[in-house]
């Protein structure tokens, strides 16, 4: 009863000087030109602004101030071993122990998981171990053991998947990204509470999460209306790290032509399909035939079209081989492409057509390039083209006698899915 005495004194003592000096300023000012009175009105305001803005300001340069300190404190007692942990051989696995005696804790300390006293150290150890993670260019693992046995012994498992479940937005945002990264597990309560998420960013998040580790019946995620509307470059990404660490878990990966089926923007599909070739799903490919036929979006029909030479498929050959003269010239190259890729030598008068009848310049010179990767037949077929060639047309045959231009003439053969780099983050083990 005191403190609510003493705080309704306070403030009732504010509502009074705010009511008097409101009243003392409108007074004086009250005879003044309309003009003058808004002028002061605005000054009054921006100088409220202004103090507002002072008080928020330097409260974030406090706080940032804080961070930094204790970022330091926990560099200078942490950092040399954590430097350490991380620039060990990929090949070796530390023990616990060593990894105690290296951060020169007891036994005793190191149970207890009294290491770091709040929760701004256990976001700030976060973030050092994350940093290292993310700049470390070796992987393997032992290395992924050695960070399981760090992040266990700080406690900083459970303290993430708290902030994933009760913190606020941006701390959820940070500790499932980290999630992610660590390679740990989030209890799947908290994923569905997050799948409910008004944020796109959230929900994206969360899915990813789990969808490594999970059954095909948790992959309906990629059937739904929202991802569908909100998909882009970034969930391709994604995809393309989660279906290849399920391929190597020996997961049995989804059909991807079916997803492409369902989903109702023509990008997404395409998605879809740029995927089921560097999958090598074969299997799949005559299902995208009615997609192929039914569809009047020009990307989509190339990437079916580079899908299908890519993966050899020649049952659609003739299909190709029957709408190329009706697509735009990009297409026709990429019907031309697919058709050379599957090389079943049935379809050189194809070459012929988009090198005879076209005008432009780049259509005629890839159909070149394809006779010349199709073989035998294909490149004499190309010597007897440029023998009657006219002068203006030798520009086109040019390339193939240059040594420099000729490396890059043939086409490539596949497009399996392989990351640039191994490390901890997208590594299968």
């Amino acid at each position: 009863m005191e403190t609510i005495s003493t705080l309704s004194y306070y403030f009732h003592l504010l509502a009074t000087y705010t009511t008097y000096y409101s009243s003392y300023w409108r007074d004086l000012y009250r005879d003044y030109p309309y003009e003058v009175k808004t002028a002061i009105w605005v000054i009054q305001w921006a100088l409220i602004l202004i103090v507002i803005l002072t008080i928020i300001l330097e409260h974030r340069g406090h706080l940032r101030r804080k961070r930094e300190r204790m970022e330091a404190r926990l560099e200078e007692r942490y950092g040399e071993a954590l430097n350490h942990i991380f620039a060990t051989d990929n090949d070796h696995q530390i023990t616990r122990d060593e990894i105690i005696s290296r951060f020169h804790l007891s036994s005793k300390e190191a149970s207890k998981h009294g290491l770091l006293r709040d929760d701004g150290e256990r976001r700030t150890m976060c973030r050092m171990i994350y940093h290292r993670l993310m700049n470390d260019e070796t992987a393997g693992p032992n290395r992924q053991k050695n960070l399981q046995l760090l992040l266990d012994i700080f406690a900083l498992p459970s303290f993430l998947e708290g902030e994933v479940s009760l913190g606020n937005m941006n701390n959820k945002m940070t500790a499932m990204t980290m999630i992610r990264a660590f390679r740990l597990y989030i209890s799947p309560w908290v994923i569905n509470k997050l799948l409910n998420s008004k944020q796109t960013q959230v929900r994206r998040l969360a899915m990813y999460s789990s969808v490594m580790s999970s059954s095909d019946s948790e992959l309906e995620y990629f059937e739904t209306d929202f991802f569908d509307k909100n998909c882009c470059i970034y969930d391709e990404i994604e995809l393309g790290y989660t279906l290849h660490r399920r391929r190597a878990a020996g997961l049995k990966l989804p059909n991807l032509a079916h997803w492409a089926h369902l989903q109702k923007n023509d990008n997404t599909k395409c998605m879809f399909v740029r995927l089921m070739r560097r999958f090598d799903q074969h299997e799949y490919c005559h299902q995208l035939e009615d997609l192929f036929r039914e569809s009047k979006h020009k990307k989509l029909i190339e990437e079916i079209s580079r899908t299908w030479g890519y993966l050899h498929y020649t049952e659609s050959e003739q299909l190709l081989v029957d709408t190329m003269l009706t697509q735009p010239d990009d297409t026709k190259v990429a019907i031309m492409h697919a058709v050379t890729r599957m090389a079943s030598g049935q379809s050189l008068s194809l070459l012929l057509d988009g090198y005879e009848n076209t005008t432009n310049p780049h259509v005629r010179f890839e159909a070149l390039r394809c006779m010349y990767s199709y073989g035998q037949e294909g490149r004499d077929l190309l010597a007897h083209l440029e023998s009657e060639a006219p002068e203006a047309d030798h520009k086109f045959f040019s390339f193939f006698h240059n040594p420099i231009t000729l490396n890059r003439i043939p086409l490539d053969k596949e497009q399996a899915y392989h990351p640039s780099v191994e490390t901890v983050y997208n590594l299968s083990y």
